[in-house]
C-alpha cells in the first residue's frame, strides 16, 4: 500500500495552488492503483481550503503558522500518525520543513520547486517545473537521480483568441497575474505609454489583484494613461479573458515555468515576453512568440508594435503557441512526467 501525503499551505490562489490542484488527482489514480490514497493537505482558513470546501474525495487543512510553531508541527504529526504514508509531496518549503520535522526518516519526502529560493535537503527528491529549477537543485547538492523534471501544463481552453478580428477598435493587449512587483506591470505600462506616444491606438488590461495595485495606480496616472490602462482585478475565468485580447505581454522578472503565459499561448494569442528562465524554455523568439530584454519597455513596446505592423506573423505565431501548448504541456503529459517521477523516487527510495 503506497499512501501519499500531499501538502501546500499557501494562503492564496495562485499558480502554485493550480498546479498543487492540477497534481491531486494524478496523485490520488496512482496510489490508488497500489492500493492506498492521496490525502491533499491545505493551510487551514485559507483561499484553498474554502474554495475546496466542497471537493470529493475532501482535503485535509491544518494550521500553518510557522515552520516550528507547535500546533503546527502538532497537526503535522497527527496526520502522519493517522495515515502512516511511504511518501509525503509538498510544494514549496514550508510544508516541506513542517513535516520534516513529523515524520519517520523511512519516509520518502519530495519537493516540488516552483521558484528559484529554495535548500536543498540530503535524501529529498525534487520534482522542478523548469529546466533552470533543475540545474540550481543539482548545483546545490541535490544527486542527479533525486531530480525531476515536470513542466507545468494547462487544460485545453474552452474558447480561441481571435487576433485582430474585431475591426474599428483599438489593439487590445491583455496581461494576468498576481500585482507584485517581480511581474514587471510597470515595465508593461512605461511600454503602452510609448505605443501612445507612437499614435499607435491600443489598450490594455491587466487581470490580478496584489499589494501593488496602488503603485501600478499611480503610474498610471502619471503617465496620463487613465483612459488605456485598466487593472481589471482578480478573474475566475482567465482564459476566457485572454481570448478577448489582440495580444498577450508577459513582461515578468523571475518565473519558474509561468502557467499564465501558457495559458495565453493556449487560447492562441500572439505573445511577448521577457527573455528570463521559465519563457525561455517555453518560447522560441519568432516561432511561437516574440522574446525581449527583461526590464526594458522601449524593446517591449518596439515588439508589441512589430506584431501590430504584421497581423499576419502575429497571427501565425499565435496559433504555433497554441499549438505548442496543447502538444507538450497537456494534462496527459502532465500526469505522464509526474507518475514516472513517482515510480523513480518510490523505487529507490
Amino acid at each position: 500500500m503506497t499512501t501519499i501525503l500531499h501538502a501546500m499551505l499557501g494562503k492564496g490562489l495562485g499558480g502554485l495552488e493550480q498546479v498543487f490542484l492540477d497534481y491531486q488527482p494524478i496523485l490520488e489514480a496512482w496510489a490508488a492503483r497500489r492500493g492506498g490514497r492521496c490525502v491533499g493537505v491545505v493551510r487551514k482558513g485559507g483561499k484553498m481550503a474554502v474554495a475546496q470546501a466542497n471537493r470529493t474525495p475532501p482535503l485535509s487543512a491544518m494550521p500553518a503558522l510557522t515552520d516550528w510553531d507547535p500546533i503546527t508541527v502538532g497537526a503535522a504529526r497527527a496526520l502522519v500518525k493517522t495515515y502512516r504514508p511511504a511518501l509525503i509531496f509538498s510544494h514549496g518549503q514550508r510544508p516541506a520543513r513542517v513535516f520534516d520535522k513529523a515524520a519517520p526518516a523511512d519516509v520518502v519526502r519530495a519537493v516540488c520547486l516552483h521558484k528559484p529560493s529554495f535548500d536543498v535537503t540530503p535524501g529529498t527528491h525534487y520534482v522542478c517545473v523548469g529546466q533552470h529549477l533543475a540545474a540550481l537543485a543539482i548545483e546545490r547538492g541535490a544527486p542527479a537521480d533525486h531530480v525531476w523534471l515536470v513542466p507545468n501544463a494547462v487544460k485545453p481552453p474552452g474558447v480561441e483568441a481571435q487576433p485582430f478580428a474585431e475591426a474599428g477598435r483599438p489593439i487590445r493587449i491583455v496581461a494576468a497575474g498576481r500585482l507584485h512587483p517581480k511581474k514587471g506591470f510597470d515595465v508593461l505600462i512605461h511600454a503602452v505609454g510609448k505605443l501612445r506616444a507612437w499614435d499607435y491606438e491600443v489598450t490594455c488590461e491587466i487581470a490580478g489583484e496584489g499589494d501593488e495595485r496602488g503603485a501600478l495606480e499611480g503610474l498610471i496616472r502619471d503617465l496620463d494613461l487613465e483612459a488605456s490602462v485598466t487593472l481589471k482585478g482578480w478573474t475566475g475565468d482567465v482564459a476566457g479573458f485572454l481570448a478577448t485580447g489582440d495580444l498577450f505581454a508577459f513582461p515578468s522578472h523571475q518565473e519558474g515555468f509561468p502557467l499564465t503565459l501558457l495559458e495565453a499561448m493556449a487560447v492562441g494569442l500572439p505573445v511577448v515576453a521577457s527573455e528570463i528562465d521559465g519563457p525561455l524554455e517555453i518560447l522560441t523568439d519568432g516561432r511561437d512568440g516574440r522574446l525581449v530584454p527583461d526590464n526594458d519597455p522601449d524593446r517591449l513596446a518596439e515588439a508589441l508594435a512589430e506584431l501590430i505592423s504584421d497581423r499576419e506573423t502575429a497571427v501565425r505565431l499565435g496559433a504555433a503557441a497554441r499549438q505548442q501548448v496543447l502538444t507538450e504541456y497537456s494534462p496527459q503529459e502532465l500526469a505522464r512526467r509526474l507518475e514516472a517521477a513517482l515510480d523513480g523516487m518510490t523505487s529507490r527510495a
